[in-house]
């Protein structure tokens, strides 16, 4: 399983038939002292304020960096489910063309490397986004785009730090899927998101499947590094997590196969 977890931009322009647009609205973030994104130019949070429904940019900021105890927010979700495990996570932004300051970029010499990216680097405990990336998330399909890629990110964070990663590649990638599933449906039930906005993740991570073991050249296994669930499993595996609980999640990652058969 690779330390990388890609999203491919033009895979969801292809699933969306949408051009993309670039310098709408980016997530151009810097760290406060807690790790905690913050956007450029912008105060943090100060401790006990709380944001409301997701509807701009900034609220996605605010629902991925208030601190536990926020209604809603991704600190409290994982707080609630590891405890003291669950620290603020640190945030790196960058720009396409730039290789990200982290301990998984080093030895990498090609930029292209992380292009049209995020993920989360383990050997540091940082989570990487491009900039640019998530601008075309969001010009594709609104806030809640770049939101569910953050959460997908968190959620390998969350496997991490409980020891619970997918016992293959493909398998971590739907139980990331899955368990972005649930933070949602947490959010859902601080009516910080909608059904319209749960539709949209359905709708998102369909878009991102791999689905590359379909075609004559680069058949795809299960346990290639860096595998990820196809367009099917990918929108399942996020049903799953919004419908039921962290207890399906962590199954799919059990799986020897990447399945999200039961």
């Amino acid at each position: 399983m690779g330390i990388r977890h890609t999203f491919l931009a033009g895979a969801v322009a292809a699933a969306l038939g949408s051009g993309l647009l670039t310098g709408c609205a980016a997530l151009d973030s810097t760290s406060d002292s807690d790790g905690t994104a913050v956007s450029a130019g912008q105060q943090a949070l100060p401790a006990g304020s709380c944001g409301g429904a997701v509807e701009t940019v900034r609220d996605v900021e605010a629902i991925i960096a208030e601190p536990a105890g926020c209604p809603g927010a991704v600190n409290t979700y994982w707080a609630g489910e590891l405890g003291e495990k669950w620290t603020p996570p640190h945030y790196i932004s960058y720009r396409d063309g730039e290789i990200p300051p982290i301990a998984c970029a080093e030895g990498e010499s090609d930029p292209a490397a992380f292009a049209d990216n995020a993920l989360y680097c383990p050997l540091d405990d940082t989570i990487a986004y491009s900039v640019d990336f998530m601008t075309e998330l969001h010009d594709l399909g609104g806030p809640s785009y770049p939101m569910y890629v953050l959460m997908h990110e968190l959620a390998h964070r969350a496997s991490a730090l409980s020891g619970r990663t997918g016992v293959v590649s493909r398998a971590e990638e739907n139980q990331a899927d899955c368990l972005a599933g649930g933070q949602a449906r947490t959010a859902a039930d601080a009516d910080r998101l909608d059904l319209g906005d749960a539709v949209s993740g359905v709708v998102l991570f369909f878009g991102l499947g791999d689905n590359r073991d379909r075609g004559w050249f680069d058949r795809e296994t299960a346990t290639s590094d860096g595998a990820h669930g196809t367009s099917r499993q990918r929108a399942q595996a996020f049903t799953f997590g919004y419908l039921r609980d962290n207890d399906t999640c962590f199954r799919l990652g059990e799986s020897p196969t990447g399945s999200v058969l039961f």
